[in-house]
């Protein structure tokens, strides 16, 4: 059994149940059994569609000491298949009293965005293209095994192979800002380049994220205009980036998958944790960077409807970002993540040696 702890919902959005699902495809492709654990239900109904099993822990996702207990029980439920089994989790919230204590009972590994170094972990993926080892100097906690980089970014297998050729002529734009768009970006963005003189007749594909609660305002726009396309429930996302020219997206998973395409992107962020992200793609000269909304505000916007013209007219500036863009990922990191997990089931009597029992509460 490999146990995936990860959460999603209106407020933190939908990027680690995402690269979670792409990571348990993999699994189930191997033959493993997957079991999802959750704070809540707030992603249960999503997870069923996939096929997925799923526990509910009932807890608050910003305290997940408090679920120990509950945890402990549902595990017990399992009896002697814990034996091989495998913990991953995925939470900004975890703590190293959390994961110690998971650890008394099987192998556990971290997905990390932070560059943590407190956990006692088993195995750490952090596959942004910020990730290098001088991020995880050893310390006192167990020097984990590390698989960085974009390597190891979990697509989902749609995103693999995918064909795409940069056309002469850009006329179509995908707008995507993730599970929740607290900001109304999507809205802000979409009302601009429809002003722009360089950009008003451009077809634009918008994703509405699952959480949004400025969807009303999309579905107006989309209304008035012919050429605004507002999705929802996007169950082939590949296809939709795939027929774009370009796409207008913030830091996080999502480059990822756009960049094992090779969809030109435009990048912004909105939050703390995607800003690593998108200067370590504009560090390396891959992207237009449209800016940060909690520092520039309006001007961010403007900044991402300007660049969305510059593309437009370049089809060889195009071509550069896409071309660099395929060479960062190919889309086999959820399968090489996969593979890892597994190789975990040998380490159970090792843990046993470092003198952490296997019974008793967590």
């Amino acid at each position: 059994m490999i146990w995936i702890r990860a959460d999603g919902g209106r407020e933190i959005g939908m990027g680690h149940v995402m690269r979670c699902l792409a990571i348990g495809t993999a699994l189930k492709n191997r033959g493993e059994k997957i079991c999802f654990l959750l704070a809540d239900d707030s992603v249960a109904a999503f997870l069923e569609e996939k096929g997925f099993s799923y526990r509910i822990l009932s807890s608050n996702y910003r305290k997940m000491e408090e679920e120990l207990d509950r945890l402990a029980g549902i595990l017990e439920q399992e009896g002697p298949g814990t034996e091989s089994a495998v913990f991953l989790a995925d939470s900004y919230f975890v703590t190293a009293t959390y994961m110690e204590g998971v650890r008394r009972r099987m192998p556990v590994a971290f997905l990390d965005d932070m560059g943590r170094t407190d956990l006692l972990v088993d195995l750490l993926v952090n596959y942004n293209i910020f990730a290098e080892e001088s991020l995880y100097q050893k310390g006192e906690k167990l020097s984990p095994r590390l698989l960085l980089g974009t390597r190891y970014a979990p697509l989902r297998q749609e995103f693999s192979k995918v064909p795409y050729q940069v056309r002469k002529q850009a006329n179509r734009v995908l707008i995507t800002t993730g599970g929740s768009d607290r900001y109304n970006l999507a809205g802000q963005i979409l009302a601009e380049a429809l002003e722009h003189s360089e950009t008003a007749d451009m077809e634009y594909d918008v994703v509405d994220g699952a959480f949004n609660v400025h969807s009303p305002y999309l579905r107006e726009l989309e209304k008035r205009h012919d050429n605004v396309h507002i999705y929802s429930n996007v169950a082939k996302m590949a296809e939709l980036m795939r027929r774009c020219d370009m796409a207008v997206t913030a830091g996080g998973s999502t480059m990822y998958e756009l960049s094992a395409i090779g969809v030109p992107i435009i990048c912004f962020s909105f939050v703390d944790n995607q800003e690593k992200i998108v200067e370590g793609f504009k560090r390396r000269g891959i992207v237009p960077y449209g800016g940060d909304y909690l520092r520039q505000g309006r001007s961010m916007i403007s900044e991402i409807v300007n660049a969305i013209g510059v593309l437009r007219q370049d089809s060889g500036l195009r071509t550069v970002y896409s071309d660099k863009l395929r060479q960062l990922v190919d889309g086999q990191g959820a399968d090489r993540i996969a593979e890892k997990l597994t190789g975990l089931k040998h380490i159970r009597r090792m843990i046993c040696a470092d003198g952490i029992g296997m019974s008793g509460r967590m």
